[in-house]
């Protein structure tokens, strides 16, 4: 007898044409992100960016993405009790428990922290005041080389109004 899930899957299949596949890859997806939300505390979701189960060489793995190295280096403290709760309270056996620090763009991804972005957060760069430009200006005077200096005015100028129309 197929279960209520494998039913669901099936059913949404025929109808959508959807790859049944990607579907119980979203499935797990999403009950391993409720298992991560149910064994550790709100600060350590806050900086996850990523959290995978799977079984590779017969052995069940949990591999953690963090931000920052202090979280991961607590992760790492709780590793066995991380285990041991996960085994007991949703069936997953972990035999290795793996913590990266995420690098580049995947460490702006917070898949677990709730939709907390104000308006200002999904603004894009605003222009600087005539004043702002002119302490720009004269931060780069002193660099002699002109190339350097236009460039280097260009990184500022760019990264100010990124910081400008993204305060938190």
């Amino acid at each position: 007898m197929k279960s209520l899930s494998d039913n669901i899957t099936d059913s949404l299949y025929s109808v959508s044409q959807i790859d049944a596949g990607e579907i119980k890859k979203a499935q797990r997806i999403a009950k391993v992100r409720n298992i991560w939300r149910d064994l550790v505390e709100d600060a350590f979701l806050e900086h996850t960016n990523a959290v995978y189960i799977f079984k590779e060489d017969e052995r069940i793995q949990m591999h953690v993405y963090m931000d920052e190295s202090i979280y991961a280096a607590e992760l790492n403290n709780r590793r066995e009790l991380i285990k041991l709760n996960c085994r007991e309270r949703f069936g997953e056996a972990i035999d290795d428990f793996h913590i990266h620090i995420s690098r580049g763009k995947k460490k702006m991804d917070h898949p677990f922290i709730e939709n907390k972005k104000t308006e200002s957060d999904k603004n894009g760069p605003v222009a600087l005041s005539s004043e702002e430009m002119e302490r720009v200006k004269a931060s780069c005077s002193q660099i002699d080389d002109d190339d350097l200096r236009r460039h280097f005015e260009k990184a500022m100028i760019t990264d100010l109004e990124w910081k400008k129309g993204n305060k938190h």
